[in-house]
């Protein structure tokens, strides 16, 4: 949208809302600066994850061990009043050599390529050489087959995130916003045809449903994938475990790269979240 281009007052007040309609509470992540260097059990994206040596590790239909996509250590979210765990290390592991960063386009909950662990207690005697003596590949090491370059340390905040057009069940309530606002009836699949093309981005911009983040609601460059799905499996992934966008620095250098600068997006179910049982999260990622 033009720098210089002023929405009108009804795609304001519409746009207003629907945040109303829709403003839930979502934790959103940001990369730390590079000086900040992530320990074993810091929350961060790619690096050397934790691990109970008293455990199997993760590894592939092949047998080779996976790489630490990201790391979420709950301690430091226990701050904010919401529905996460208040301790424990919750990993996201991908496997070293598929060009699909081991997403199953047929079974996307299987867990062959991609891997959720979840430590409940955790062992501060675990050294980094007892880990790296795993001899496992870091994903910042394996460009080729990883959508992150640089180890990144993560600190977050708790904001309010908004329902964007790219979620199943926009239209609906697109619809009830018009509505509401202007008193106009519109057509099922008209929600790109109601503005005009500078109000229309004007939406995207405020609705976009981007960055990294834990709940709140995904954002997609395609479309949403549990449109594809029964109504019953769709509710069921009603939560967003962990969303990573790409993500590149204000010099332009790729920290995190989803094919042609896509977002990737982890569900479960919230019932499932407050048990902290991982065992069927849906993995999902595209671009344009």
């Amino acid at each position: 949208m033009s720098e210089t281009y002023q929405p009108s007052e009804k795609a304001v007040k519409i746009i207003e809302k629907i945040k109303e309609m829709t403003a839930t509470p979502a934790i959103f992540i940001e990369r730390k600066d590079d000086k900040t260097k992530p320990s074993l059990f810091d929350s961060k994206f790619g690096g050397l994850p934790y691990w109970d040596m008293n455990r199997e590790y993760p590894t592939d239909c092949n047998g080779k061990k996976m790489m630490l996509l990201a790391q979420i250590n709950f301690s430091d979210l226990k701050e904010f009043e919401i529905d996460l765990p208040k301790e424990g290390i919750l990993q996201f592991f991908i496997q070293t050599d598929d060009d699909v960063f081991g997403m199953d386009f047929d079974e996307p909950t299987s867990q062959k390529g991609f891997r959720i662990v979840f430590h409940e207690t955790i062992d501060k005697n675990v050294t980094s050489e007892q880990v790296s003596g795993l001899d496992l590949v870091r994903a910042e090491e394996n460009e080729e087959y990883s959508p992150v370059y640089f180890e990144a340390a993560l600190s977050f905040r708790l904001g309010t995130d908004y329902m964007n057009p790219s979620v199943a069940g926009f239209y609906d309530v697109f619809a009830q916003a018009v509505k509401t606002v202007t008193g106009d009836e519109i057509e099922d699949g008209c929600i790109y045809s109601y503005f005009d093309e500078g109000d229309d981005s004007y939406m995207y911009d405020e609705l976009s449903g981007l960055d990294h983040k834990i709940l709140g609601y995904p954002g997609f460059i395609q479309a949403d994938p549990r449109e594809d799905m029964s109504e019953e499996e769709m509710r069921y992934y009603d939560t967003v475990l962990l969303q990573i966008d790409s993500d590149m620095s204000e010099d332009g250098q790729d920290y995190v790269l989803w094919g042609d600068c896509g977002i990737a997006n982890f569900f479960m179910n919230r019932e499932a979240l407050k048990k902290k049982d991982f065992s069927n999260v849906l993995y999902n990622w595209d671009c344009s």
